[in-house]
């Protein structure tokens, strides 16, 4: 059975009744458009299929967005909204783009072992937790006359606590320009073919670790 927009309405609204967060683990959703909302709890979307995007564009969530083992068809977007919690993405499977410009998050981003067609953008987001990408596969994408790099943008975001690149592998750049990171950044054995910039970033020198990763890929 494939939930549609009713479906997924139905279980929104009696999550809110109950007080929990909306429930549609293991599922198989059509798509997820959620845009301009105020959801008063989470999301559990853990191992669920979605055959299209999932749109959160202005919305706000009160609660942890548990994406884990998840497949998205398509791209997922959550620009310009609020997340009260965590952001998990570990071990899922995002078929085109992450698009999170502007959003801010009072947890952190999990996205471990995630793999993502095209770009994963959070420029100018504000994360109050961690971001750990460790082991991320961020990959090229292209469908007809349309090419994407796989590349990750950091421009501008502020993370209030760590970054973890760690073993990831890039086809395309990483770019930290201007960003602030309050901890520590690790990006240790970066597999990328293009590079990590770091211009104008700002983050603690001696908690800053990039062992393995070769040194004419780091641009400062």
């Amino acid at each position: 059975m494939v939930l549609g927009n009713d479906d997924i309405k139905n279980e929104i609204a009696k999550a809110a009744l109950d007080r929990r967060e909306a429930n549609f683990s293991g599922k198989t959703i059509k798509s997820l458009s959620l845009s301009e909302k105020d959801l008063d709890h989470g999301i559990n979307l853990e191992n669920a299929l979605i055959t299209g995007n999932v749109f959160l564009a202005d919305t706000a969530v009160g609660g942890d967005i548990n994406m884990a083992n998840a497949v998205v068809d398509g791209s997922f977007f959550f620009g310009r909204g609020k997340l009260m919690g965590d952001l998990i993405l570990e071990k899922a499977w995002i078929g085109q783009t992450i698009n999170m410009v502007g959003l801010n998050i009072t947890g952190s981003l999990k996205f471990g072992e995630a793999r993502v067609n095209g770009f994963v953008s959070l420029t100018k987001a504000v994360v109050l937790g961690d971001i750990d990408f460790r082991k991320i596969e961020v990959r090229n994408y292209s469908h007809g006359d349309l090419k994407i790099k796989g590349d990750i943008f950091f421009k501008s975001a502020q993370i209030n606590g760590s970054l973890y690149l760690d073993q990831s592998i890039i086809t395309g750049n990483i770019n930290l320009d201007g960003a602030l990171i309050r901890r520590n950044l690790s990006a240790k054995n970066l597999n990328i073919e293009g590079s990590l910039s770091l211009l104008n970033s700002i983050y603690p020198l001696d908690l800053a670790d990039f062992a393995g990763t070769p040194p004419e890929k780091i641009n400062r």
